[in-house]
């Protein structure tokens, strides 16, 4: 850490300057360092005066830099002192990056089922296609496919607007059926048997969070496994623990997303376009919760975990 340097004419008392959540760096008119605060210590990395200001020269130059920071200069000519804002951006970019993926996909996405509609509406309106009830169905469809993908982006948005202060205890062996539950249509439709293994949860086995989001999360886990895994098969969800966290486990025997779906869902860094918007909400809702997504894929097939800190033992249920 930077020893405090003279601070003579300082506007701000120190001790409050260190507590402040973005960093603070301070300098005399000439350059001089007279104060770093250890968040910007720890946003720059650095360990000395000399590092401190090349820090800050190279983020001013546009250098890249592992953490995305913004930083802003102000100038206090009555102390005859400059003053350096730094803020952690990775939050916000992350964020940004996610809703820019909600655009897209609103736009690209809802294209084709719209079209589709378009196309059949036209053809019986001149007569090309009767208007029997196969063609209704065909326009139903459509439909259907156009809602399911603007309710998907509406998720994702949503999943970015959660807040963690107003997460409450959530029981994560009601979430496990329930997520059973919603995916049953499919499971019976491609013959696939869900087995649920939450015998070890019970009415402590909480985490904090929001209930919606995460069974929307893990029931699009699982969805994924029983749509895009082999027929005639089975998925297993399982519930297990240790110390400190409660573990969504989702097993097949499929091979799992491909390589730009997997960085969009364990990954921090997007690579290229998501497929589809399902994998990006689940990312934004593990980041939301602090929760862990882990992936592997071995010889018995894909497996995929989501991990959330439990709620505390000693913390009264509301």
């Amino acid at each position: 850490m930077i020893p405090p340097q003279a601070r003579k004419g300082a506007m701000l008392p120190l001790a409050v300057v260190d507590l402040l959540p973005l960093g603070v760096v301070v300098c005399e008119a000439d350059g001089t360092l007279l104060h770093a605060s250890p968040r910007a210590i720890a946003l720059l990395g650095t360990e000395d005066e000399s590092d401190t200001l090349a820090a800050l020269q190279g983020i001013n130059s546009g250098a890249a830099r592992p953490t995305p920071l913004r930083v802003t200069r102000h100038e206090l000519p009555d102390q005859h002192q400059t003053l350096y804002l730094i803020e952690d951006r990775s939050a916000e970019l992350g964020a940004t990056n996610l809703r820019d993926d909600a655009w897209r996909a609103l736009s690209h996405d809802l294209r084709s089922p719209l079209g589709a509609i378009l196309t059949l509406t036209e053809s019986v309106a001149d007569g090309t296609l009767p208007p029997d009830p196969q063609t209704l169905q065909q326009v139903g469809h459509y439909a259907e496919l156009a809602l399911a993908r603007a309710d998907g982006v509406l998720r994702l948005l949503r999943a970015d607007a959660l807040h963690p202060e107003q997460f409450e205890p959530v029981s994560v062996e009601q979430i496990a059926w329930e997520a059973s539950d919603a995916c049953w249509k499919q499971a019976r439709d491609r013959q696939i048997t869900i087995k649920v293994h939450a015998d070890a949860a019970s009415d402590d086995a909480l985490v904090r969070g929001d209930v919606d989001a995460l069974r929307r999360a893990v029931t699009h886990l699982l969805e994924n496994a029983v749509v895009h895994g082999p027929a005639n098969a089975t998925v297993e969800l399982s519930v297990e623990a240790d110390s400190s966290h409660w573990r969504f486990v989702i097993r097949d025997h499929g091979n799992g997303p491909d390589s730009i779906a997997l960085s969009v869902l364990c990954a921090a860094q997007r690579s290229g376009r998501p497929r589809g918007l399902g994998l990006a909400y689940v990312r934004r809702v593990a980041d939301q919760h602090e929760a862990r997504l882990s992936c592997v894929r071995d010889a018995e097939g894909f497996c995929v975990k989501l991990e959330l800190p439990k709620w505390p033992a000693e913390r009264p249920h509301p």
